[in-house]
């Protein structure tokens, strides 16, 4: 899970400093059975990451998404209502896709990840990587980090839940902080996990303690890497530009790259990270693909919810998505200022039309 906070607009320098080998190969990702392909994947987001941005991202070049961590007892809770169904509910142009699953008891994974299962999730991630104050107070995302015993439990329990052919990821950071002690735990986890037959580990450059202050660790990421060898290693950690998912995979090795804060507002940066690859310019959406893509999420939305609940889900996306418009702070504030989807599509008339 990323918390995503008003820290996104500060857009940290990676701290690769080197050019890239020019002749180093981008392999396609596999997550177990499941085939991704280019190794740019949107991460789950909380409180983004819903039915239409992961949809958004998967028409404009993400070959695989995560839905927005859910709790496990949240999930276990779940009525069908038509306030809450949307959580659980997986289009057939999403494929595939992930689950992600946060909690504290290890008894409720099971159950939990059976239930995201039915629901049609082909990958089910475990969330070992979150460093907000209400999720490791509530000893749940990266807590368990500092308990190797009860992290590697709640691993056998959601991969004995559910079928062989689901693959069982794992999200971490690089531990609770930088002491030795966490070090050892971290590859305890590690290591532990793809004996229990994780097909992937995401790994965050940062610390628990760390939240999203400073800069991501790639050199760590780049040491995990050749620690997992053959074994599936996914890197994150400031990669907000298509470029710095590019330098990631080149610099560290690992196996694909989760975008995460960097895809708020910015859904092309995944079409973008495959053009650099493949040597072709990088195409930089102008107002007209922008205003598409903003109506696109729009109308995504209100099929997927309500036009209150649209509306309120837009502001918050539109904030961000102004950050590539040319006048980004007047758009921002126009956006902040909508209160109902008839105001916020005036913003959207007044802001990107062809002649502004």
């Amino acid at each position: 899970m990323t918390n995503a906070t008003s820290q996104l607009d500060r857009l940290p320098p990676p701290v690769w400093n080197q050019p890239p080998a020019a002749s180093f190969p981008i392999r396609p990702l596999s997550i177990g059975g499941v085939a991704i392909g280019f190794p740019a994947v949107q991460a789950a987001l909380s409180g983004y990451s819903d039915g239409p941005m992961r949809i958004v991202a998967r028409r404009l070049g993400a070959t695989y998404t995560l839905a927005e961590v859910m709790i496990d007892r949240f999930i276990m809770e779940l009525k069908g209502r038509r306030k809450t169904q949307h959580h659980l509910r997986i289009t057939d142009e999403e494929h595939p896709v992930g689950g992600q699953l946060m909690g504290s008891n290890p008894v409720d994974f099971g159950p939990a990840a059976e239930k995201l299962v039915a629901a049609g999730f082909d990958v089910i991630d475990i969330n070992f990587g979150c460093p907000v104050k209400t999720a490791v107070g509530g000893c749940r995302g990266g807590y368990h980090l500092s308990q190797p015993h009860v992290a590697l439990e709640i691993v056998d329990r959601v991969r004995e839940a559910v079928p062989l052919q689901i693959p069982v990821t794992l999200k971490m950071r690089r531990g609770i902080d930088d002491s030795p002690q966490s070090r050892d735990r971290f590859f305890e986890i590690l290591d532990g996990a793809f004996a229990r037959g994780v097909a992937a580990i995401t790994v965050h450059g940062r610390t628990v303690d760390q939240k999203y202050v400073g800069a991501s660790n790639w050199d760590f990421l780049r040491e995990v890497k050749a620690h997992a060898g053959s074994r599936t290693i996914i890197g994150s950690g400031d990669l907000f530009t298509a470029q710095a998912c590019i330098d990631m995979l080149r610099w560290t090795g690992v196996d694909g790259v989760s975008v995460a804060r960097g895809a708020i507002g910015n859904p092309w940066i995944f079409q973008q990270a495959q053009a650099l690859a493949e040597g072709f310019p990088m195409p930089e959406p102008d107002l007209v693909e922008q205003r598409r893509v903003l109506l696109m999420h729009c109308e995504l939305c209100i099929s997927a919810t309500n036009e209150a609940t649209a509306s309120s889900t837009m502001r918050a996306h539109s904030i961000k998505f102004a950050r590539l418009h040319p006048q980004p702070d007047a758009v921002r504030n126009a956006f902040a200022a909508s209160h109902c989807l008839s105001e916020w599509r005036a913003v959207v008339d007044e802001w990107y039309s062809k002649t502004t």
